[in-house]
């Protein structure tokens, strides 16, 4: 499967808009960073592609952009990838 990561949130998000999909997820983990900082990954699962956005942000700013992207129809999630199996 495909995963299409995105640099740009606005472009992101506009590009998630279009999609009329439930499967809009956004999740909140330790960021390598540094303590300051939290890692935001957001994914719309396309069947057979992804489209995500992956940052590094301060913690102060993680709020504003999780709130926005709720906005736009993201669910809190964890995200984990799963082994598939071809018989």
């Amino acid at each position: 499967m495909k995963d299409f990561k995105l640099k740009d949130l606005d472009g992101f998000i506009e590009i998630a808009d279009t999609v009329a999909t439930p499967f809009k997820f956004v999740q909140v983990s330790e960021s390598d960073v540094g303590k300051d900082y939290v890692q935001i990954e957001a994914r719309v699962w396309l069947r057979t592609a992804y489209i995500s956005w992956v940052q590094d942000v301060k913690i102060e700013e993680a709020e504003k952009i999780i709130d926005d992207l709720k906005r736009h129809g993201f669910k809190q999630a964890e995200i984990a990838e799963t082994a598939l199996t071809i018989r």
